[in-house]
């Protein structure tokens, strides 16, 4: 079961939950999925991105990322989505620096409809991969990516799916110092 927070407008915490509207104006209305995203770095300042194929056909790489199960901790679901998506263990990676706030966004209004989700509230984290070469995507458990690759970090906020494009510029701001 994913955890589930009220929308609050600036992601924070310990906020007090208040009603928040989208970017769009819309009343919020709905919850947010509490998420972890993953920036993993090699030692080319490159980071490892996904190619997603989207059910309409479309492709399109991100950065790995995913909910957070339950009781579980943030970095507890950084560690088991890295596997899942990535194929990559605890042993791959060193745990460089983690935001201290969540940061949050919401998706279009045409992929909420008979959601129960109207964004996400995510917790990111960034990791030095401490293995050589291109992980190997056949030993991720879940399917979500047919691809990996290292990519420069200004690349892919441009080949983003738009409503990431925001998130990744401010992950990448805070992280500017590893990339």
């Amino acid at each position: 079961m994913w955890g589930l927070v009220s929308c609050a407008n600036d992601g924070g915490m310990n906020e007090p939950r208040k009603q928040a509207k989208a970017p769009d104006n819309r009343n919020c209305g709905g919850r947010l999925r509490r998420n972890v995203g993953l920036v993993v770095v090699n030692g080319e300042g490159k980071v490892l991105a996904g190619l997603r194929a989207h059910a309409n056909g479309d492709k399109a790489w991100q950065l790995p990322q995913g909910g957070i199960e339950g009781r579980e901790q943030p970095l507890q679901a950084a560690y088991r989505e890295l596997g899942e998506e990535t194929g990559l263990t605890k042993a791959d990676v060193v745990l460089v620096q983690q935001l201290p706030h969540w940061i949050v966004y919401y998706l279009p209004r045409e992929w909420t409809r008979g959601r129960r989700f109207v964004g996400q509230k995510q917790k990111w984290f960034l990791f030095s991969y401490v293995g050589e070469g291109l992980p190997d995507v056949a030993k991720a458990s879940d399917k979500e990516f047919e691809a990996l690759d290292w990519l420069v970090p200004e690349w892919l906020v441009e080949h983003v799916i738009a409503f990431r494009k925001p998130v990744y510029r401010k992950v990448f701001a805070a992280f500017k110092a590893h990339l």
